[in-house]
C-alpha cells in the first residue's frame, strides 16, 4: 500500500518543536526502515543534498510549525503558491509546508531488491500557509458520515459484491491502521481517526485498482465510481486533521 510520508513528517516535526523528541529522533523515526532521507533544494546549503534534520531547523527558526497538504486535482485547500511548489505538491499528491517552506517527498522504491527506499525532499519557497483548519472532531464525523452513505449507494447500486473477490488484498489493507509512524503523546482521538482513515485509504487504494469491481456494466462502474468518491474525500480530509493536530499557527 502506498505510504504517505508527509504525514509523520508533520506529526513528528511537532513532537520535536513542542520538546518531546530531539531533532535526531524526529529525523530517524521519519526515515524508519528507508535509507536517511535527504533534503535538496535548501539555499543556504547551495541547494545540495542535506540530512533531513535540516528541513527541520528550518522550520524551527521560522517560528512556526508545519501542516500537512494532500492535495489533489480540483482540491488543493491549504496549499501555498508559489506556483513550483503548488505544482510539485500536487503531482505528488503530498508535502509538509511551513514558515516559508515547502517540502515534496520523491520516493524512489528498489523492489523486489532489498534496497532500502530512498526518499529525497525536494524544498521550495512558499508563501504562507492559507487557513484551512479541520478539527479532529468534525473530521470524525465527516467520515462516519461518508462511510455510511457510501455504504448504502453501494448497496443500492448492486455493485457491493467486489469485495468478496479480493479478500487476501482486503486482510492487510485491515493492517494498515496498526502501522501508524506518530510519536509520543499524539492526541488519542487524533490516532484513532488516523487509525480508521489509514485502514480506509488502504481499502479504497484496493477498490480504484480494480475499475469495475462488482459492477457488470458502464451503468454499474459509473455509480460505483462516483460513490467510492466523496468516502476517498472524507479519508483525506481525516488524515489532513489527524496528522495536523497539533498545528498551531
Amino acid at each position: 500500500m502506498p505510504i504517505v510520508r508527509s504525514g509523520p513528517l508533520a506529526a513528528w516535526a511537532a513532537a520535536f518543536f513542542a520538546g518531546r523528541v530531539s531533532i535526531d529522533q524526529a529525523a530517524d523515526a521519519v526515515s524508519g526502515t528507508d535509507a536517511p532521507h535527504q533534503v535538496g533544494g535548501l539555499p543556504a546549503f547551495d541547494f545540495e543534498l542535506v540530512p533531513l534534520r535540516e528541513a527541520l531547523v528550518a522550520w524551527r527558526r521560522g517560528g512556526s510549525t508545519v501542516r500537512l497538504v494532500l492535495p489533489v486535482a480540483g482540491d488543493v485547500r491549504g496549499v501555498p503558491g508559489p506556483a513550483a511548489f503548488r505544482s510539485a505538491a500536487l503531482e505528488h499528491g503530498e508535502a509538509v509546508v511551513g514558515s516559508g517552506l515547502g517540502v515534496v517527498p520523491d520516493v524512489i522504491e528498489y523492489a523486489p531488491s532489498s534496497a532500502p527506499t530512498t526518499v529525497l525532499w525536494q524544498a521550495f519557497a512558499a508563501e504562507p500557509v492559507p487557513a484551512d483548519f479541520v478539527s479532529v472532531a468534525d473530521a470524525q464525523f465527516d467520515l462516519t458520515t461518508a462511510i455510511r452513505e457510501s455504504a448504502t449507494a453501494l448497496s443500492a447500486a448492486d455493485v457491493a459484491g467486489w469485495i468478496d473477490d479480493i479478500t487476501e488484498a482486503l486482510q492487510d489493507a485491515r493492517h494498515a491502521g496498526e502501522r501508524l509512524n506518530l510519536p509520543p503523546g499524539f492526541p488519542p482521538r487524533a490516532v484513532a481517526l488516523l487509525a480508521q482513515a489509514e485502514r480506509l485509504q488502504a481499502v479504497l487504494d484496493v477498490a480504484f485498482s480494480d475499475p469495475t469491481g462488482g459492477a457488470i456494466d458502464r451503468t454499474g462502474i459509473a455509480a460505483r465510481t462516483s460513490t467510492l468518491r466523496p468516502l476517498a474525500t472524507a479519508v483525506r480530509r481525516a488524515r489532513i486533521a489527524g496528522y495536523n493536530a497539533e498545528a498551531r499557527d
